[in-house]
């Protein structure tokens, strides 16, 4: 993903980021191609930019990223 060096270090230590069996960093819980769009669109998000389906779409993913990343940081799955 095209990640600047300060998110790739914050996200790596959230536990957020990942590299799958593909070789391809991704967001936990999400795949390759719905990390790339969710970086779109939370960076979009931040700027107040997001409204109607782009916004449902990034609260989905949004929460199933969450998810997975929560059921890591408490150890029931592994990160890798």
């Amino acid at each position: 993903m095209n990640l600047t060096d300060a998110e790739r270090e914050f996200l790596e230590a959230m536990r957020a980021i990942t590299i799958n069996e593909g070789g391809h960093e991704i967001y936990v819980g999400l795949t390759p191609e719905e990390s790339e769009a969710y970086l779109l669109l939370a960076r979009r998000d931040q700027s107040g930019e997001l409204e109607g389906a782009e916004l449902e779409r990034f609260r989905e993913m949004h929460a199933r990223h969450e998810a997975a990343r929560q059921a890591i940081v408490e150890g029931k799955v592994p990160l890798h």
